[in-house]
């Protein structure tokens, strides 16, 4: 059998092969067209997903006046290979997120919240080569570009946290105060603390991440990590507790000089422990997020120290030619340490600060006993029948219950109107003068009362010799008020500060001066008893003025003028990709 028109069929195997090669190359080409393209899509979805990240990382918004979600955007998209130009756009948008059937999500613009971000990034490249190879032969125009489009959006998925903190007025460090606050350190530390001004002044320009200190605090107690539960119901010594916070500032602070804190930690090696449940008040069920936040070091080694010193309830009693105030002597004693910082779930919060996860924080209970020698201050008076007792000396005893704050609201509807509703009480005191047992005044189960200090004597003939006592035992009133922290920082940012004007001491003591009875009411001596105290009423004004607040304010309280501190974090957890 043979084959008809085999000549015909010559060269046929190469029309085939040409052909197949053709398509070889075509889809060689569709091929690497694709990668090209999934690649220069994979590059623009990376960039996108940073760009989302960075600009909830920085806690930008599209509100003017805020941190530019846009700025922050574009910078991080830049990084990535992404510079705008006529070729790469991008476009941002603020919004929140919402949960729907079967837990997924979905989000929403609106420019007024930044709960989640939308970034949305365009790159035009070369069209496909195969694809215009195709649209030629067809004799169709075609594209000699490509856009290409990727969106990613990103946000915090935790619950709403704020913070509190009562904060001293303290601002600045002279050298006499330096001096006072070694004098108090040391006594409050059982050993002797000799910082420079550098030093204290570092110690008060220093920040101290929380969430970092009880981390590394937690390795040094052998504590597994994020337990801090654990963390803060464990003793631990006190000069490791400085010694990490030493670390900690250092890293925190690199150009501010922390050396004071590696003092104190050497100093306090062999000391005690404390218990850090005792000082920092952290909500249950907040999260680590929560943890992220600055405290200033001098308030942490101030606390730290009162903390240290209320285990074994000493007294600390402050050299006359220190304070640089002739004929008076004063003594102070911590009844329980401050509470100075709380962090927890906003809505949580009640009327009621009794009530648990309650965000509620108040300053140590304090008692100060201030003698004033009035014999060389008076001149020693004899009127003849009205005659100064021998040594007249005149007790001053202040009672501090507490300064306290409690969130009781919040706002978290929008970036613009997020608020922060914060109940504040200035510490209820108690007024004593006179003469003062001081045993009863040093102790926390027995109620302290002035009795009548005998200040003059009254000889009339024929009578018998008739004492004039001075005393009071008044309280001063609390004083309330509500404020609305508007827009306050987030977490981890400098607190907004709401000066609480409380009662003024002073002020109060003079009032309580100008109701002081004198018994028994001799009219005889009516002119002479409204001198004394007027004198009185001018000493005190001038002296216990300086002194009361000065001691306050080196203990961490400042009942003339409280700074509540805060913060309000509406979304919180770490930033991720959550679209």
């Amino acid at each position: 059998m043979s084959f008809r028109f085999a000549a015909r069929q010559r060269g046929a195997i190469g029309l085939v092969a040409a052909a197949t090669m053709g398509l070889a190359v075509l889809f060689g080409l569709l091929v690497v067209d694709s990668g090209r393209l999934y690649l220069e899509q994979r590059k623009l979805q990376r960039a996108a997903d940073m760009a989302a990240l960075e600009a909830v990382t920085g806690r930008g918004d599209c509100l003017a006046g805020g941190t530019s979600a846009l700025d922050l955007a574009k910078a991080a998209a830049a990084r990535n290979g992404h510079a705008l130009d006529a070729d790469h756009t991008l476009s941002v948008a603020c919004g929140m997120l919402n949960t729907g059937a079967a837990s997924l999500r979905s989000f929403t613009v609106d420019a007024n919240r930044n709960d989640a971000i939308r970034v949305t990034l365009q790159h035009s490249v070369p069209s496909s080569v195969a694809m215009a190879l195709i649209t030629m032969m067809s004799g169709k125009s075609h594209a000699t570009t490509i856009k290409l489009q990727a969106q990613a959006t990103a946000g915090r998925i935790g619950p709403p946290l704020a913070q509190l903190n009562i904060t001293s007025t303290l601002l600045s460090i002279d050298t006499g105060r330096s001096q006072l606050l070694n004098q108090l350190m040391s006594s409050l530390l059982g050993a002797q603390v000799n910082l420079n001004l550098a030093q204290w002044q570092g110690l008060l320009q220093a920040n101290v991440n929380l969430l970092q200190y009880l981390d590394k605090l937690a390795i040094k107690a052998t504590v597994n990590a994020g337990n801090y539960t654990e963390l803060l119901g464990k003793t631990i010594k006190l000069g490791d507790v400085f010694l990490v916070m030493a670390d900690v500032a250092a890293q925190n602070n690199p150009l501010v000089d922390v050396s004071g804190l590696l003092s104190l930690s050497a100093l306090t090696k062999d000391a005690g422990g404390i218990v850090l449940g005792e000082l920092l008040n952290i909500q249950n069920g907040g999260t680590n997020a929560g943890l992220d936040a600055n405290l200033k070091a001098l308030q942490l080694v101030q606390a730290m120290a009162q903390l240290a010193n209320s285990k074994h309830a000493a007294e600390i009693e402050l050299p006359i030619s220190l304070l640089g105030l002739a004929n008076i002597s004063t003594r102070i004693r911590i009844i329980e340490p401050p509470q100075f910082s709380a962090i927890g779930d906003p809505r949580e919060a009640k009327a009621d600060p009794r009530l648990p996860k309650q965000i509620y924080v108040r300053t140590a209970q304090t008692r100060i006993l201030i003698s004033l020698d009035l014999k060389p201050l008076l001149g020693g008076l004899n009127l003849g029948i009205v005659q100064l007792t021998p040594n007249p000396s005149l007790d001053v005893g202040l009672e501090v219950s507490s300064a306290s704050s409690h969130v009781t609201g919040f706002n978290c509807a929008s970036a613009a109107s997020k608020s922060l509703t914060v109940d504040n009480q200035a510490a209820a005191a108690k007024v004593m003068i006179g003469t003062i047992n001081r045993t009863n005044f040093f102790t926390s189960t027995n109620p302290a009362n002035a009795s009548p200090m005998v200040l003059l004597r009254v000889a009339l003939p024929l009578v018998p010799v008739i004492d004039i006592g001075l005393g009071a035992n008044s309280p001063l009133f609390s004083s309330n008020d509500r404020h609305t922290y508007l827009r306050p920082p987030e977490l981890g940012q400098a607190s907004a500060s709401h000066h609480l004007s409380s009662s003024n001491i002073v002020a109060s003591l003079r009032a309580t001066l100008a109701g002081v009875e004198l018994s028994p009411q001799i009219p005889l001596v009516s002119l002479v008893l409204n001198l004394v105290t007027g004198v009185i009423g001018t000493l005190l004004g001038s002296l216990l003025d300086p002194i009361i607040n000065n001691l306050l304010t080196l203990l961490g309280i400042d009942l003339n003028g409280v700074d509540v501190g805060a913060n309000l974090s509406c979304i919180t957890g770490r930033p991720q990709l959550v679209l």
